[in-house]
């Protein structure tokens, strides 16, 4: 199986890396189109092929990525559009539908959504692939494959994917908010900002591995560092009083809504 890619930018690129490095596909299968040659040049040099020809990577692959932005798709689209039959589309676009999709392809092309976040271009990735309706297992499987390079693959309803942006996707940025707020506040108290970076992250780090393997709940594990009267239940009380919560689901909705708009 041929592995196309049209786009390798932040999200596509991290996406073909993994894949690179796990030996999944040589890299003489692995076919990638871009028209900014920057992105084309590193994956030139590990042994792919390249070009600024849509056209030339859809012909040459079995399962194809649309790496590109959401605004684009439509245009990319109605171009590849009579080359994808008998292949698989497999497409990261945010609010991009299957149906919209499959009416801009043959009717025997194949299409695959998948919502992926960035951490998996360093292997702790997670990605939500829409449940497939009538898409070869060959194809199913070899998505999976694609994405478990770069960390866990979640199979969700598509009338999911948009909620699961809001904790996957997107959610990435809400922790490096948090973050830099968190860095900004321990520089004004004196901490130098590197230091308070590594504090920062590496408590994050040490905090996720807690969530994925003590097999407790968040509040069980929240309530097993809040002591009553202790230092951390006094920060609970204040961002209770700020509305963190509250702040935090506002986010969540917002982002889940923009999705279903993008969709529109």
């Amino acid at each position: 199986m041929v592995l196309g890619s049209i786009g390798a930018g932040h999200m596509g690129g991290a996406i073909l890396r993994a894949v690179l490095d796990a030996k999944l596909f040589p890299p003489g299968s692995v076919h990638i189109s871009s028209p900014v040659k920057s992105e084309l040049a590193p994956f030139a040099e590990r042994g792919c092929v390249t070009s600024g020809s849509n056209a030339e990577t859809v012909r040459a692959s079995d399962i194809l990525l649309l790496a590109t932005r959401p605004a684009q798709v439509p245009e990319v689209l109605s171009e590849i559009a009579p080359l994808t039959r008998q292949k698989c589309v497999l497409s990261i676009a945010a609010g991009v539908t299957v149906r919209s999709l499959k009416e801009k392809l043959p009717d025997d092309a194949y299409v695959l959504r998948v919502m992926p976040n960035l951490p998996l271009a360093v292997g702790a990735g997670v990605a939500a692939l829409a449940t497939p309706v009538g898409v070869p297992e060959e194809f199913v499987a070899a998505a999976k494959k694609i994405f478990s390079c770069g960390g866990i693959v979640e199979m969700l309803d598509e009338e999911l994917i948009n909620a699961s942006t809001s904790l996957g996707g997107s959610a990435v940025a809400y922790f490096f908010r948090m973050a830099s707020v968190m860095v900004a506040w321990a520089e004004r108290n004196g901490i130098p900002s590197d230091a308070a970076l590594r504090i920062v992250s590496q408590t994050m780090l040490g905090a996720s591995r807690m969530l994925t393997e003590s097999g407790k709940t968040p509040e069980e594990l929240a309530a097993g560092v809040a002591v009553p009267g202790g230092t951390t239940e006094a920060a609970f009380r204040a961002f209770d009083a700020a509305g963190f919560d509250q702040a935090l689901v506002c986010g969540l909705d917002a982002c889940r809504e923009r999705g279903f708009t993008l969709s529109r």
